[in-house]
């Protein structure tokens, strides 16, 4: 039997599944996020008690290790893989405390303070990189199933006398998500006025023939573009 496909064209599906949200503090990003149809929140700094979203709380007290938040990612991520569920949407904020939480694993796992003190060259930040690397891939292959949003925090920066908006998650991890996403919206607030805008996209979701395939929810918060 051939391993190969078909010599033959494709049907293409150019929905967009995973959506990476950026901002500052109070910008509307979480907000944006919970227009998403039936979301689930998992959460790591505290938001999921201003929202109705039903979520689960990466940094409650009672998760005490870093061991036991891990698990707890994984095996959310796994369970909504595996079984039926009625949500659509998964919901990631922050990113970068994740991060954190794959880093705070390895750094309790081997009983230091830094990574540059775990034994063997370079070993702590390869095994951050791998759990990190983990989270992404899980996220992406959730997309099969959901609609994927990550949240991250961004600063803007001058750089070469230019503004640049920037992820306040590890760069080589930004790229690696950016990577895997299908837009990237920007949140802002001026005075008493929110601003949601993408600046980057696969395709161009203004096409008419491409929004009948996306759900009016999900129209309304990518409408606007930079």
């Amino acid at each position: 039997m051939s391993l190969l496909p078909k010599n033959e064209p494709t049907q293409i599906d150019l929905t967009p599944k995973m959506f990476v949200i950026g901002g500052p503090a109070m910008s509307g990003k979480t907000f944006n996020a919970c227009k998403f149809p039936n979301p689930i929140l998992i959460n790591t700094d505290g938001n999921c008690s201003k929202v109705t979203t039903p979520s689960i709380y990466l940094n409650d007290k009672k998760y005490k290790t870093y061991k036991e938040k891990m698990e707890l990612l994984f095996g959310v991520l796994k369970e909504l893989n595996e079984t039926e569920t009625s949500y659509q949407t998964i919901v990631i904020d922050l990113i970068e405390d994740i991060f954190d939480i794959c880093e705070g694993y390895v750094l309790e796992k081997y009983k230091v303070d830094n990574l540059s003190k775990v034994p063997g060259y370079a070993t702590g930040y390869t095994e951050r990189k791998v759990n990190m690397q983990n989270v992404i891939t899980a996220l992406k292959t959730l997309t099969n199933k959901y609609y994927v949003v990550v949240i991250t925090h961004t600063v803007d920066k001058v750089i070469d006398d230019k503004m640049v908006t920037i992820s306040m998650l590890k760069e080589d991890f930004y790229i690696l998500l950016e990577g895997k996403a299908d837009l990237v919206l920007n949140c802002k607030k001026l005075g008493n006025t929110y601003i949601t805008k993408m600046s980057k996209y696969r395709n161009n979701y203004k096409d008419a023939e491409i929004q009948k395939s996306i759900k009016k929810e999900i129209l309304e918060v990518i409408k606007d573009y930079e």
